[in-house]
């Protein structure tokens, strides 16, 4: 195709003249939207098929951008888990999504971070939000059955969070149960629009002490506490998770620590979500150096202990849930 006329390229917003010229559109940048403007009293419109570059829009200043509209936004996606039981209440679909800022020791899902910059057809999808509440909700009659709906996990979900919140907002429309699984080293504004769209939070509490939390996952642990405190202050349900990895945050101290600080919140629900050794294939399928080798998951009556100890502290703690 090639258009016969001159045409204006425009950054929607600024206004910003790109060129005028007659260019071959097989040419242009991808994504682009072919339009007829019907500006100035449609004086130009006949004469001049405006095309408009959807992957950087200007709306104000210079080099301020916005993501692509809502009906092109697209989220990527390396797992759907369909009928899990331990990501939220009931029976539930859930969406793994590329992306992490943490490095967590134990991941069990490296590929969220691996392949989020990777052109891999083969092991990520793309959706747009549509598209992904339509897969998920497939399985709506045994949401309803038990109580269930879908959760959006990763890696972590608001590395996508233009998507994540186009997809919770389809999920309100629809009235479908959805939960957000964070480990809360994200942009608190995100967080906060999320937690208002989303019927449940799973929120990730691992050490409490910064320097061992940085040793053990990459970073610090400031934002995840400054974002759970202001989770707290929101009317939004939360449920804190405990991955509970020895060696690394299993220790009295560490408990206690954490046992403290949600003694100053409102949060009693607690996951507790023993380490095991499920993702040792993945390490060695990626190439990657596996810092929890021979590491033994933690024996049942020490699960049991720390489970005793949240509960007599006046929590409710459940395990693996």
């Amino acid at each position: 195709m090639r258009l016969t006329k001159p045409f204006l390229l425009l950054r929607l917003g600024s206004c910003r003249l790109e060129s005028f010229s007659p260019v071959p559109a097989e040419k242009l940048p991808v994504p682009h939207i072919l339009l007829t403007w019907n500006g100035l009293g449609g004086m130009l419109g006949a004469a001049f098929p405006m095309v408009v570059s959807t992957s950087s829009i200007v709306t104000s200043g210079p080099g301020a951008s916005v993501s692509k509209p809502s009906s092109l936004r697209t989220g990527r996606v390396f797992d759907i888990k369909r009928f899990s039981t331990h990501d939220g209440p009931g029976i539930r679909s859930t969406a793994f999504l590329t992306g992490c800022p943490l490095r967590c020791a134990w991941c069990h899902n490296p590929e969220a971070f691996v392949l989020h910059g990777l052109d891999d057809g083969a092991n990520v999808r793309e959706f747009t939000a549509d598209g992904l509440v339509r897969e998920l909700e497939r399985d709506l009659a045994y949401f309803d059955r038990s109580g269930g709906g879908v959760t959006l996990s990763g890696g972590e979900p608001l590395s996508q969070a233009a998507f994540v919140l186009e997809v919770l907002r389809k999920c309100r429309e629809r009235e479908l149960h959805a939960a957000l699984d964070t480990c809360g080293l994200v942009d608190t504004g995100n967080l906060a629009s999320a937690a208002r769209l989303a019927r449940l939070v799973l929120y990730d509490l691992k050490l409490m002490d910064p320097a061992r939390h940085a040793e053990w996952t990459g970073a610090d642990n400031r934002r995840i506490l400054d974002n759970l405190r202001m989770l707290d202050e929101s009317p939004a349900e939360v449920w804190i998770r405990l991955p509970l990895i020895p060696g690394a945050n299993d220790d009295d101290r560490n408990l206690d620590a954490v046992m403290e600080l949600l003694d100053g919140t409102r949060f009693r629900r607690i996951s507790i979500l023993p380490y095991h050794r499920i993702a040792a294939a993945k390490y060695q399928r990626l190439g990657l150096p596996n810092r929890m080798e021979g590491v033994e998951p933690p024996s049942p009556d020490r699960i049991e202990e720390i489970r005793a100890r949240f509960a007599a502290a006046g929590f409710d703690p459940h395990i693996g849930r």
